[in-house]
């Protein structure tokens, strides 16, 4: 029975959202409906979601080669053996959801079996799962604590660590300037490959910006403010006065209010430092980077409103 989507609004049936993910409401059940367990991912046709997939064999190289595949005698869906996996090659419905998501894709049993059941492959459960988590953080409805490094910051009353990330480094646009310029007026040719320019040097001063690493040291986030602790330079930034963030795979780019020009705190190895995330009862060692960092600041921005 088909359900609606309490996220989207899409109706569908099983446990989970095919075009969102997320977890679907129990249909009410019958008294006289019995549960019939389901041993094999062929009891239900991942498409049409009412079939049985039956087995067909086909001999191709002269005869020398069996094709093992099941196809589903309502929706013409095809599913054709690929190594330890099934690549869905046809179906009739061209429309259907089912085949846009996944259509010549090579999924395991599991997968085809959670997706008949209303659920999603592994890839699209993470996609859906990380984009839950990044608007939860956004929202400031949950909070990420990465401190990979003692902080040196002095925490204020009711301040806690929420980030803290060594080898971090500042860089800040600066003025640089050059001089060009050339010969002006007009030429004579005074002998053959020869020529007599009149006029004089005239030199001119342009100016701009490059990016330049200023200092090197740790970065800090709490939930009240964003400190970066170098050799030669403090930044001490309330969260309250954060304009914008733009997010990088190695760090972030802050604008404040009542300072001009942006700063870039970069030097995040996603390789090295990983959050444990648990999302929807399902647990996933992801890279941080600058996105993920962004969403948090904004977190906690919201939950000081």
């Amino acid at each position: 029975m088909k359900v609606k989507c309490p996220k989207c609004g899409f109706e569908d049936e099983g446990n989970f959202c095919s075009r969102c993910g997320a977890p679907l409401p129990k249909p009410p059940i019958a008294k006289e409906e019995a549960l019939v367990p389901e041993t094999s991912w062929t009891a239900k046709c991942p498409v049409c979601k009412s079939e049985q997939l039956k087995l067909a064999t086909r001999k191709k190289f002269l005869g020398l080669q069996t094709v093992l595949s099941y196809k589903c005698p309502n929706c013409g869906a095809v599913f054709i053996l690929d190594g330890d996996r099934y690549k869905l090659t046809t179906v009739k419905d061209k429309s259907n959801l089912v085949w846009q998501n996944y259509g010549n894709k090579s999924l395991t049993e599991r997968e085809w079996k959670t997706i008949a059941s209303g659920g999603l492959s592994d890839d699209r459960q993470h996609e859906a799962d990380m984009e839950q988590l990044m608007t939860t953080l956004k929202e400031g409805e949950i909070s990420i604590k990465m401190i990979y490094d003692n902080s040196p910051v002095l925490l204020k009353r009711k301040e806690e660590l929420q980030v803290v990330l060594p080898n971090m480094a500042l860089w800040e646009p600066r003025s640089v300037r050059q001089s060009v310029g050339g010969y002006g007026g007009p030429s004579f040719r005074i002998a053959k490959g020869v020529y007599w320019r009149l006029g004089a040097f005239k030199a001119q001063s342009e100016s701009h910006e490059e990016l330049r690493t200023i200092d090197q040291g740790r970065f800090t986030l709490t939930n009240k403010r964003l400190i970066f602790s170098g050799v030669k330079r403090t930044v001490d930034i309330n969260l309250n006065k954060v304009v914008s963030i733009e997010p990088y795979s190695d760090g972030i780019a802050v604008r404040t209010s009542g300072r001009q020009k942006t700063q870039y705190f970069v030097g995040i190895d996603p390789e090295q430092i990983t959050a444990t995330i648990t999302a929807n009862d399902r647990m996933y060692q992801e890279p941080f980077d600058g996105l993920m960092l962004k969403c948090l600041i904004e977190g906690l921005v919201k939950q000081q409103e």
